[in-house]
């Protein structure tokens, strides 16, 4: 059996994966089209995954193609409409407006399943979304369109962590997961005949990234998140989602040289706290601040 301090460090390896595909992409996205990108990435993960899946194909059932296409939709459209709105925004309000899904998971949550998170995790998630604020040195008060577009991702986004709590206990983990994958992967099909990329262009380089983020930034971040979800709870898995920024910061100083000011290094802090204060209960903060009648 799961802990969730387990399932809680299984998300956090998550969310660092994650913040790994944030730079490499962009080295990739200034060669490839990403039409092509992401084709080539969600499919070489979903081929990955659907041939491991195989072994599995007596548990496969219609609710679980169902609900792997509910999750794929949710994650194709996060996809396209953060990219789509990326190019008429900066990056630093696209990094916080996306990072809005931790607050709309709880609301989410509760508007359709009725999940009530608890106060440390409400206070934690506060914290966070300071913190992405301060991390992204965003201006959430002068939206453009790609500021709205990007808002249309975060909605998306929270849709996905959502059903994902609420599927993934449901069905075994793999075939869930090679449905979602295989879900995406047809979508962006959809968007090939509307982009052209000479292939003989295509660099080894490029493509050893490519399959890193096909096999680390995908599979086994959707197996890990799919694993771990079901022994945690939505909002503390949106919580601990919010350090993506602070390790994609991480990774694009260690990779490309790019510096995170002091404000940015405060915002990192904040989220980390957010999460402590997800974890510890406030009856036990609150025993520790009692008065020791026995010290007396």
């Amino acid at each position: 059996m799961i802990s969730k301090f387990q399932a809680d460090l299984g998300l956090l390896s998550v969310a660092v994966f994650w913040g790994t595909t944030f730079i490499l992409s962009k080295l990739v996205v200034a060669e490839v089209p990403l039409p092509i990108f992401l084709f080539l990435r969600l499919t070489l993960a979903a081929v990955v995954l659907d041939l491991y899946a195989l072994r599995f194909l007596k548990s496969l059932n219609s609710r679980t193609l169902l609900h792997g296409a509910i999750l794929g939709f949710f994650l194709y459209l996060t996809y396209l409409f953060q990219m789509w709105g990326i190019q008429y925004t900066t990056a630093s309000n696209a990094g916080f407006i996306t990072g809005l899904f931790v607050v709309f998971v709880p609301v989410l949550g509760y508007v359709f399943f009725r999940f009530k998170p608890a106060i440390n995790v409400l206070t934690g998630i506060i914290l966070a979304v300071f913190g992405l604020l301060m991390l992204t040195g965003a201006n959430p008060l002068r939206w453009n369109k790609g500021d709205l577009l990007v808002f249309v991702c975060a909605v998306t986004a929270a849709f996905h962590v959502v059903f994902m709590g609420k599927f993934a206990p449901q069905h075994n983990v793999y075939l869930l997961t090679a449905a979602q994958l295989s879900t995406v992967s047809l979508l962006t099909v959809l968007a090939l005949p509307f982009s052209q990329f000479n292939w003989a262009t295509m660099t080894a380089n490029n493509g050893l990234i490519l399959v890193y983020l096909a096999l680390f930034g995908t599979v086994y971040t959707f197996l890990m998140q799919t694993s771990m979800q079901r022994f945690t709870t939505t909002s503390r898995a949106a919580l601990i989602f919010s350090t993506e920024p602070v390790f994609a910061a991480l990774f694009a100083y260690l990779i490309a040289g790019e510096l995170l000011g002091l404000r940015g290094w405060i915002g990192g802090a904040l989220i980390v706290m957010g999460m402590v204060s997800a974890e510890l209960p406030w009856r036990v903060i609150l025993t520790w601040m009692k008065p020791c009648k026995e010290c007396k």
